[in-house]
């Protein structure tokens, strides 16, 4: 796989990967996300479609970029979730300041 889709693939991934912690974040305006562990209140069905593609593109853009980097690739698809956890962390925090604590 050249690298320039793999790329594309990897950019693709990691806003779609954005885009569905923000539908999830619109669903549970109220309420702390978890970060790793454990299930949000309200999870609408889709979102699951659309982590699974944004998964698939971030695997391929490893795919892509294996034959330079080797297995460090591996680290394009954490790379890829950074935005959507530095968001989460962002929400939680908001949450918290309007529920009074600290």
């Amino acid at each position: 796989m050249a690298l320039l889709p793999g790329s594309l693939a990897w950019l693709a991934g990691t806003v779609m990967f954005t885009v569905t912690f923000q539908q999830l974040r619109k669903a549970n305006r109220d309420e702390r996300i978890p970060l790793l562990l454990g299930h949000p209140t309200r999870h609408p069905g889709k979102i699951f479609l659309y982590r699974a593609v944004a998964l698939v593109l971030l695997m391929l853009s490893f795919y892509a970029w294996s034959d330079v980097l080797g297995y460090w690739a591996i680290g394009l698809i954490f790379i890829g979730a950074i935005p959507a956890v530095a968001l989460n962390i962002r929400h939680n925090r908001q949450v918290q300041t309007l529920a009074g604590g600290s």
